[in-house]
């Protein structure tokens, strides 16, 4: 179990006024800068729950039995399922594509172990090839080609 902190340890070094900045809203928020990509990525958890939710409903009505099973493939025929999947599908690759190709370069450690990574440079390509090739490969399954 660890031992209680010392109370002085927080402290300042020497005692003085801390300055603190008024609160205001940031000049470029809520579409300048950054801020609109923030909130768009932010926003697609929307989108997950929707989804998540769904397969809960799914997953339920295959547990309910054949009939609730064809009725609810019967219902994801509706053409308001299809588009909305389809938007979801492209907002999902947006936010894969930002979160593992853009981000992940500036995220690399200077050393993993032994072994440096490959150079900032090559890291998006690399992975928008392992992306590519993860997406084939779902893609072959679903479609049946591949057992």
């Amino acid at each position: 179990m660890a031992r209680m902190a010392h109370p002085q340890t927080l402290q300042p070094s020497k005692p003085g006024s801390t300055r603190t900045a008024a609160a205001e809203m940031p000049a470029k928020f809520p579409t300048g800068g950054r801020y609109l990509s923030y909130i768009a990525f932010g926003a697609t958890a929307f989108f997950y729950l929707i989804v998540s939710l769904g397969v809960l409903r799914m997953v339920n009505s295959l547990a309910a039995g054949p009939e609730a099973w064809a009725a609810m493939q019967a219902a994801m025929q509706n053409p308001i399922y299809l588009v909305f999947h389809v938007i979801t599908v492209l907002v999902l690759v947006w936010a894969a594509w930002r979160f593992l190709i853009k981000l992940s370069a500036k995220a690399q450690p200077k050393k993993i172990g032994p072994l440096r990574p490959p150079p900032a440079q090559a890291i998006p390509p690399l992975m928008g090839v392992l992306w590519l090739g993860a997406s084939a490969l779902v893609i072959v399954v679903l479609w049946g080609v591949f057992p």
